[in-house]
């Protein structure tokens, strides 16, 4: 009898440790996930980016929402002729295979399309596509990404005169 009334006792002592256990967990299950779309822009403005050559390249395709902050971002390719991207974009599947942008759902949005000259659209600057409008309002970004620039070597701080200066 001692050993049950023990055992209830010490559930009811625990109870509300394991109600904010799982509050806690319900919690970090919310959590925003990262946003990919910033941390690609934000590593090739700081780094910068080799001139994209000509062939079909790599590139991490990011879809941002504007309306609640949230992006998306898949590997793909495309090819680049003349310093300039030459459609269809690729998106690659978890198999290894391509399928073309469209498979996606997505569309360039049309005004978009004609609010910009070929040539602005298809440019490639930094190792970064221009920024363009998907047809659902989605703003996406084609990052070069074999073609960013090394990450910059940091300086060798010097050690104090004591450990250089011997005599």
């Amino acid at each position: 009898m001692k050993t049950i009334t023990r055992i209830i006792f010490f559930l009811l002592l625990s109870s509300p440790f394991l109600v904010l256990a799982q509050q806690g967990a319900a919690k970090a299950a919310q959590k925003p996930a990262a946003d990919c779309f910033k941390e690609w822009y934000t590593l090739f403005r700081e780094r910068g980016a080799k001139p994209v050559t000509d062939g079909t390249q790599e590139v991490v395709i990011t879809l941002r929402n504007n309306h609640d902050g949230s992006s998306k971002c898949y590997m793909g390719k495309i090819e680049v002729v003349g310093g300039k991207i030459k459609l269809p974009l690729w998106v690659q599947k978890d198999d290894g295979s391509y399928d073309t942008f469209g498979a996606l759902g997505k569309k360039l949005d049309p005004g978009f399309v004609s609010s910009m000259s070929e040539e602005e659209l298809l440019t490639v600057v930094d190792g970064m596509s221009t920024s363009f409008r998907t047809s659902d309002q989605e703003f996406g970004r084609l990052f070069f990404y074999k073609f960013i620039e090394d990450k910059p070597k940091a300086l060798k701080k010097a050690p104090s005169p004591s450990a250089l200066i011997k005599n």
